[in-house]
């Protein structure tokens, strides 16, 4: 099964002003691995279609967004899951 986690200290964010910045983030595992194939979903409130990217060969995935509520929707073989989250500007969402 996959989830939405976060790697202790995050993924790296250097050089973004994050005040300016919601973003939501996090690493995609099965099991207790990382994911190195997969991709992740990103869904407005009303459940449309946003933005979708690859996961890294670590998992790892990152939006920037608006202010407001998402849902993560993580996309590996085999699995797939729902994780609604609250973005805010300065604010990272792990």
């Amino acid at each position: 099964m996959s989830a939405c986690g976060a790697v202790v200290g995050g993924v790296s964010l250097d050089n973004i002003d994050i005040a300016t910045q919601a973003v939501i983030q996090g690493v995609v595992t099965v099991g207790a691995a990382p994911a190195n194939l997969g991709y992740v979903r990103l869904l407005d409130r009303n459940d449309e279609f946003v933005a979708e990217m690859p996961v890294s060969k670590l998992g790892e995935f990152r939006f920037f967004a608006a202010a407001g509520d998402w849902t993560i929707v993580t996309l590996v073989p085999g699995a797939t899951k729902r994780t609604p989250t609250t973005a805010e500007l300065g604010k990272i969402v792990d």
